[in-house]
């Protein structure tokens, strides 16, 4: 005889790299022994959790290790909503006298801000165009392994997916072909290149609290699900 298997209602997800809406059911039971013990794992290890928890809830649609950090922390939160599961407690130190205080995340208070002058394609000079993509979760951590920022050099070498000039076309580029490329730009030319990184969507909720100790009030921005940075790229 066959055990009946749970049935799930499926809730639509804006996927950014998608641009599109993907079903999602909610976390399972499967899912939920996975991240019990999150905010105790390391970065590269939350993230493998995050993003199989990821890939198991769109039913395969969408691949959660593909995910640029910004797509990763909403999908993420948007499921710990739709599963009816509590945010956990944070501790954050005081500005002013370094008192650590628990405070209650408010889920409902996290927003993606988006940037207009973000686009992944764009003119570096007249007859020069280059074609970016987003770095995945697990590429921007390793970059900043050990350092408190990323290098927009090396990012731009790993995320520059197609070159044109003229009616010439390069894709495919090996890597080494890429960071030359970057290292013969001018500054002002990088610029336009690092403005891409600089203004990706970013998933934030802005916590206000008095200090339990000194009463003075802080405002801590949350950079999605991983911690406190008020920086794009922080470690």
């Amino acid at each position: 005889m066959t055990l009946p298997k749970a049935e799930y209602p499926l809730t639509d997800i804006y996927v950014f790299q998608l641009d599109k809406k993907i079903p999602f059911r909610p976390f399972l039971v499967k899912e939920e022994k996975l991240f019990e013990n999150l905010k105790e794992q390391s970065r590269s290890e939350s993230i493998e959790t995050l993003s199989k928890c990821i890939t198991n809830c769109s039913l395969g649609k969408v691949d959660g290790f593909t995910l640029p950090i910004f797509d990763l922390q909403n999908i993420w939160i948007q499921l710990t909503k739709i599963s009816g599961i509590e945010m956990p407690e944070w501790l954050i130190l005081c500005d002013e006298c370094g008192e650590g205080n628990i405070v209650d995340i408010q889920i409902d208070n996290f927003e993606t801000v988006y940037d207009e002058r973000h686009k992944p394609v764009f003119p570096i000079r007249d007859n020069l165009v280059v074609t970016m993509r987003y770095p995945t979760a697990k590429e921007l951590f390793e970059m900043t392994e050990g350092k408190e920022y990323a290098e927009f050099y090396d990012l731009a070498g790993l995320c520059i997916e197609e070159i044109e000039q003229d009616t010439a076309v390069w894709n495919d580029i090996p890597s080494e072909d890429k960071i030359e490329f970057v290292d013969s730009l001018t500054r002002q030319e990088f610029n336009i290149i690092k403005l891409f990184f600089e203004t990706m969507p970013v998933v934030r909720n802005i916590i206000e609290f008095n200090c339990s100790h000194c009463e003075a009030e802080n405002i801590e921005i949350m950079n999605g699900y991983f911690g406190f940075h008020n920086d794009r790229f922080g470690g």
